[in-house]
């Protein structure tokens, strides 16, 4: 029987607890492959993601298109970037890493979860396609609750598993419904739950928990870029930066963890600035018709007016410089005071004096810090960018045009990929 074959339940909650009753059947099979097994089927399932004539990703860009707010274009060029940097030899030689314990040991097991569910957050599909695996190579079924503005990708993606394994598909379900449905409750006893979401819904979840489940959290991150005072001594170079950066905010319409909220300007003159931000505004409207903005909602239309009209204000007084394009907003500031971020190709440029000042700027958000991108410094000054970066909990530290783009093995939020829904037996 397909997926589209089975007949569901009228009540939801019922229909999680079948959903529960097959995938806990559907592990044992699971569990009996190899771990080298499940390794050979997630390599294949992700080839087949990864390769560019891919007809998985090619329904995912038509239907996701369909569904979400964002432009066909845009949705082809995200997933066509992020894809190109997954590399499936990357994921097994991580999980070898991580798993090393285990394989190299002679008292030592792996205990998979009877299952894990999956509550997927935010609205883009790359984060969905992989936790729905991850937990499949350790023997762990999967049922995963569909985030809210994407639902789509998960279907897909078990379909595209059952071209590979049917054994593994069976392991892996889909559902959707709302966190306030009764039926929530019904996934927060599975042993192993990873969480995607705000910092509200993390803590919301963790209360609901008892200390026994493996709770595996993924909370509220954002995405800064970071230009130095030699990054724009020559036009050519500077240009090239803030191209980079346009496609970083252009990307996903700048919706996503990994999407730059803020860019800070590091020990650079006024002059510079004022020019840069320019370069910004122009390189942004060079992607306007490659890579339109999709649709905004009335909530975020209000948001961009009142904090354009806020900075035509502060532009009026000298002290902002506003640059307003065809679907994108630049504003550079006076100073780093934090601002309401809008979102959607609104971007802050915001001068700090040195990378004192910078780490002053950045205290406040300590912990939220996921990806960085940097340019323009001296060796000496990446190394304490880099030092100051890493006691903040920044994940990964990459170059302009790369934030939206990471290796398929980053280490996100700053964990392992698959230690934190391990679990481990030792027999003496």
């Amino acid at each position: 029987m397909t997926e589209l074959e089975i007949k569901w339940p009228d009540d939801m909650a019922e229909q999680v607890r079948v959903a529960i009753g097959r995938i806990v059947v559907a592990g044992e099979a699971v569990r009996a492959m190899s771990l080298s097994e499940r390794l050979r089927i997630v390599r294949l399932v992700l080839t087949d993601w990864t390769e560019p004539d891919s007809p998985w990703r090619r329904e995912l860009i038509g239907s996701f298109s369909e569904e979400s707010p964002f432009h066909e274009k845009t949705v082809r060029e995200g997933l066509d970037s992020a894809l190109r940097a997954w590399k499936p030899e990357a994921l097994i030689e991580c999980a070898m890493r991580e798993l090393a314990p285990i394989l190299d040991s002679k008292s030592l097991d792996l205990s998979p979860f009877a299952w894990t569910v999956v509550l997927a957050g935010g609205g883009l599909p790359m984060p969905t396609l992989l936790s729905g695996l991850l937990p499949l190579i350790l023997g762990s079924p999967v049922l995963l609750r569909e985030a809210s503005g994407d639902g789509v990708t998960a279907g897909i993606l078990k379909r595209s598993l059952a071209a590979r394994s049917e054994v593994m598909a069976r392991a892996f379900e889909r559902i959707s419904f709302a966190s306030e449905d009764a039926a929530f409750g019904a996934l927060l006893d599975a042993p192993c739950v990873v969480a995607t979401g705000s910092d509200e819904t993390i803590r919301s979840i963790s209360s609901r928990l008892r200390p026994t489940q493996r709770f595996v959290a993924y909370g509220h991150q954002f995405s800064i870029g970071i230009i130095g005072p030699t990054a724009l001594r020559e036009e050519d170079t500077g240009r090239r930066t803030v191209e980079a950066f346009a496609l970083d905010i252009a990307r996903w319409d700048q919706t996503g963890c990994l999407s730059p909220v803020v860019l800070y300007l590091v020990g650079l003159d006024a002059s510079t600035n004022a020019l840069l931000a320019d370069f910004l505004s122009q390189a942004l409207e060079n992607l306007h018709e490659r890579l339109p903005r999709g649709k905004l909602t009335t909530g975020v239309c209000a948001s961009h007016a009142n904090e354009i009209a806020e900075a035509r204000m502060r532009q009026a007084n000298g002290v902002s410089k506003l640059c307003e394009g065809s679907d994108s907003v630049v504003v550079l500031e006076s100073d780093a005071t934090p601002r309401p971020a809008p979102l959607h190709r609104f971007i802050r440029l915001m001068p700090v004096a040195s990378l004192e000042s910078l780490d002053e700027s950045l205290a406040p958000f300590v912990g939220h810090l996921s990806n960085v991108a940097e340019i323009g410094f001296s060796q000496d000054e990446r190394r304490t960018l880099h030092e100051l970066l890493s006691r903040l909990g920044v994940s990964r530290i990459t170059q302009p045009g790369k934030l939206q783009t990471p290796p398929i093995d980053w280490p996100h939020d700053g964990m392992p990929l698959l230690t934190p829904m391990m679990r481990f037996v030792q027999s003496d």
